[in-house]
């Protein structure tokens, strides 16, 4: 069996069709049935396993005909828990700032204190099974990261839950009208992923330089591998407009990355 998403003028998955194997050995024909049961239309094959075109498709869905990619249609702004620190045995807590060699340290933290695999992979991977807190218990340390060159990296991820499939301005216009405290982690301020106010004795490091330093004030093993990397080819080159939009919504980060960097 195989699977079709039929998609409307505006690249929207409005229904979903399950065909047998004998009339999909290829895409092509299986979307030449779709068209001849249905009718004229466009049709884009998805895959429950997720192999291709980065989502198994629902109605609803939005289909990107440049990334040939599924997102989900619902980018409703909801993350009501965004301050997540994980407290470790050697009294150290870790913050999660998304884009920040996230998926490095919590893939180090899950393989040396909680007795997982090392995974190559995303931060909600890693974090499967681990318990997160808005509270550190012991000294909380945190990666801080330009706030520009960590928007341009989250938009070049493609990651869901946002219109990732608009064009670099109009994203940023969606951007700066959400509301900060709600946005999906990956664009929410650094701050607030933090804490507003930050815990006392939170310990600062900077992502461009002190990615080992953190490490080893965790307790984690170095040399550091190379995980999750963004692909240099997907990533914008923003106009002087675009920035200024940007270090208007990012001002607190802005601030803070202004004082950690210089130190």
């Amino acid at each position: 069996m195989a699977t079709f998403a039929r998609i409307d003028s505006n690249n929207y998955v409005i229904d979903v069709l399950v065909v047998a194997d004998q009339e999909t050995t290829t895409e092509a024909s299986g979307i030449a049935f779709c068209q001849s049961f249905i009718g004229e239309g466009d049709f884009v094959q998805t895959f429950p396993d997720r192999s291709k075109r980065r989502r198994y498709a629902q109605i609803g869905d939005y289909y990107d005909p440049i990334t040939d990619s599924f997102y989900s249609g619902n980018i409703q702004q909801n993350n009501t828990n965004p301050v997540r620190y994980i407290n470790l045995p050697n009294n150290t807590s870790y913050c999660i700032t998304y884009r920040n060699a996230s998926s490095l340290f919590t893939g180090l933290i899950a393989s040396t204190y909680f007795g997982k695999p090392f995974l190559q992979s995303q931060s909600v991977v890693n974090l499967a099974g681990i318990p997160t807190t808005p509270t550190p218990s012991g000294t909380p340390y945190v990666i801080v990261r330009d706030p520009i060159d960590r928007f341009i990296s989250s938009y070049a991820l493609q990651t869901g839950g946002v219109p990732a499939w608009l064009p670099v301005d109009q994203f940023i216009d969606w951007l700066i009208q959400q509301d900060k405290t709600m946005l999906n982690p990956h664009f929410m301020p650094q701050v607030n992923l933090i804490g507003i106010p930050a815990p006392d004795n939170i310990v600062y490091f900077d992502f461009a330089k002190d990615l080992t330093p953190m490490a080893e004030a965790l307790g984690l093993p170095t040399p550091l591998p190379f995980v999750n990397v963004t692909d240099v080819s997907k990533k914008s080159e923003l106009t002087p407009n675009q920035i200024s939009k940007l270090q208007e919504f990012y001002a607190d980060d802005i601030e803070l990355y202004s004082k950690i960097s210089i130190s």
